[in-house]
């Protein structure tokens, strides 16, 4: 059950202090963020920044709130404090409100938002610039699992004025559109397709998105400018690397270069690697030398500078997804075995340093291609995505720490299609 309660005021004042600090890389905060900017997307709109010291602000509150839940004192009269948060956001504003919901999922909150008219209204303010998260995660009994969130959301002028609109709005050059656990393929005439998720059943509908891919070498589903609508990444045969930014209209914009050259010899997974990142970025491998790299994001745009992760990985093929459920991005190697071995990310662009659990003990050469593939049952959760050398098309899912038993989602006719998921 979800509770939210909200009325706009528009004041100033002062910040108050909180006893943790929520950061944009917090991985609850970081998920209702990209909720609210997919509803915004999905709705023309461009997306909220975060602020924060809005933030400090919505933190406060939800540990005001936690408090009272743990003396019994709660209440839906006491529920928001007065000015709703205005008189404590930082000053310089005109537009002002503050949300609340608890449920056990980010996206549960945020769906809940979305189902109640008013609270619809502030997410999809045309006003709103800023946005600031503070929740708890509730302990006592009957409340035990549950995120009590906050979200502060302001209009503030200056952000206005450099905050770029989102690409969306007009008749796309390219159709479709991708959802995550969809996948994409271009066939050999080099035409690109969107395959919808079935939800674990049969991909027998497509929707054709253009023409031009034939040098396409790899593709990537993401979003690369976290304004909550999928992009398309690409590696082309002549080293260049671009992103084709979706529209939340439905198509995608023409090719914009992350990086100019130099990249065919490398294999990428586009990835949220590093917590503290506000934009996923680029896990590389040196084809030639084995070497692994970790290219930063550093504004939705170009890619920047890159970090060694790395060596010795020249013969595995790898996929990136958060295989233990932990929050952080994991990568999954196939050995020249065809076992499966896990190396669990430190969340800080590392490794954690442990023996590499097998987690897939043979039998995966039998596959020529592997990638990771999330929500495509439509319940968020990671997945492998996986071609068999007779072009059939399986899904593999991942949770409780393993990989479970598969489904085909393709029967013949897929090999010959580069896929991205």
């Amino acid at each position: 059950m979800a509770l939210a309660v909200l009325v706009v005021l528009l004041f100033s004042g002062l910040s108050p202090a909180a006893a943790i600090t929520r950061s944009s890389s917090d991985p609850v905060v970081k998920e209702i963020l990209a909720q609210v900017n997919k509803y915004r997307a999905e709705n023309g709109l461009s997306r909220v920044v975060w602020n924060q010291g809005v933030a400090n602000v919505a933190q406060e509150w939800s540990e005001v709130q936690n408090t009272r839940i743990n003396k019994g004192t709660y209440s839906l009269e006491t529920i928001h404090r007065s000015g709703y948060g205005t008189q404590q956001i930082p000053a310089g504003f005109d537009y002002g409100t503050e949300i609340i919901a608890y449920n056990t999922t980010p996206k549960a909150i945020v769906d809940w938002w979305m189902s109640s008219p008013v609270h619809r209204s502030i997410v999809l303010s045309p006003k709103a610039t800023d946005i600031g998260i503070g929740y708890m995660k509730t302990t006592k009994a009957g409340w035990y699992g549950q995120y009590f969130a906050v979200a502060n959301v302001a209009g503030y002028p200056t952000t206005r004025s450099s905050l770029p609109p989102h690409p969306g709005g007009g008749q796309s050059a390219t159709g479709g559109s991708i959802s995550p656990g969809d996948i994409a393929a271009v066939d050999p005439a080099g035409y690109l397709y969107v395959y919808p998720s079935a939800g674990g059943g049969d991909l027998w509908n497509r929707t054709y998105v253009s023409g031009g891919w034939q040098g396409a070498k790899e593709i990537e589903t993401v979003d690369w400018n976290s304004d909550g609508v999928q992009d398309i990444v690409a590696k082309w045969s002549n080293g260049r690397l671009t992103v084709n930014y979706g529209r939340s209209a439905g198509g995608f914009d023409a090719a914009s270069t992350i990086g100019s050259s130099g990249w065919a010899g490398y294999d990428i997974l586009v990835t949220d690697w590093k917590q503290a990142d506000a934009f996923p970025g680029i896990v590389a491998k040196n084809t030639a030398n084995g070497r692994l790299y970790y290219y930063t994001n550093p504004s939705g745009t170009k890619h920047g500078a890159r970090k060694q992760i790395g060596t010795g990985w020249s013969s595995l093929e790898i996929l990136a997804l958060d295989f233990d459920a932990d929050g952080r991005t994991d990568l999954v190697a196939k050995t020249s075995a065809g076992q499966l071995k896990l190396y669990r990310g430190n969340g800080a662009s590392g490794f954690v340093s442990e023996t590499r659990r097998t987690v897939g003990s043979s039998g995966w050469n039998a596959m020529d291609h592997l990638t990771a593939i999330e929500n495509h049952l439509g319940n968020a959760l990671p997945g492998i995505l996986a071609r068999d050398r007779s072009g059939n098309l399986h899904h593999y899912p991942v949770s409780g720490n393993r990989i479970k038993g598969r489904a085909t989602i393709g029967v013949g006719g897929w090999s010959g299609l580069l896929l991205g998921s």
